[in-house]
């Protein structure tokens, strides 16, 4: 018995030597399966030109002409309820826009910069520069939709963003609203391009500066205002 225990342990070790080398060679075949296997998979549920961004050629700067009026409507009831209360304030803006030289999926991207006049309840002037994400002709169709984030800066402090505390007409004012001539300044766009003219876009836009709940002035009440406008855009 004591001369087969030698030869067990040999065989044992022989075949251990086997199981490792075999480890060895099959391991790295494992892990590179695994990787292509996960890359087709990555590939195929997010394809890789969706993910990166695409280069696009610059096109001609774009005229930005539109008018609006005064609302006391926050801004989330004018786009989704379409519920408004005007007043007699209104304002003209004339600017230009341009794409950048990239777009990511469905999205291009452009800047617009603006000089606004106001006339009627307030006599001011206000210059907005912004960043554009667009959904250009949504499904093939003529329409598009932009959202703009920027910044907004008027030539004094627009009397009607300020509101004394007290009765009003339209009720209890508790506490008083400070406004900042600098604000932040956002729009939602609604387009459709012209059937007979492609580079030209006519539009409606809320016109929102927004102290974004306190960033800016005190956040309770928040201040800002809101303009429904109405417009054209045409390159040149």
């Amino acid at each position: 018995m004591g001369k087969k225990k030698p030869r067990l342990v040999s065989t044992i070790n022989k075949e251990l030597s086997h199981l490792i080398q075999i480890k060895k060679l099959v391991s790295p075949n494992i892990r590179k399966f695994v990787l292509i296997g996960s890359f087709v998979l990555l590939s195929t549920a997010l394809p890789l030109k969706d993910l990166n961004s695409v280069s696009i050629p610059k096109e001609n700067w774009n005229l930005v002409m539109y008018g609006g009026i005064f609302t006391t409507t926050d801004l989330i009831p004018i786009v989704f309820r379409q519920k408004t209360d005007y007043k007699e304030s209104y304002i003209g803006s004339l600017g230009v826009s341009r794409p950048f030289d990239y777009r990511i999926r469905w999205f291009d991207f452009l800047w617009e910069g603006n000089v606004t006049k106001h006339f009627g309840e307030m006599n001011h002037w206000e210059v907005n520069g912004f960043y554009i994400v667009k959904i250009d002709r949504m499904y093939g169709s003529p329409f598009s939709l932009s959202l703009g984030e920027g910044l907004s800066l008027a030539s004094e402090n627009p009397k009607m963003e300020n509101k004394a505390k007290g009765y009003y007409l339209d009720g209890l004012q508790k506490n008083a609203i400070e406004s900042r001539a600098l604000l932040n300044y956002m729009m939602v766009e609604f387009s459709s391009y012209l059937p007979f003219e492609r580079k030209t876009e006519i539009f409606i836009r809320v016109h929102h500066r927004s102290g974004i709940f306190g960033l800016y002035c005190p956040p309770d009440p928040n201040c800002g205002s809101n303009f429904v406008s109405y417009g054209f855009r045409t390159a040149f």
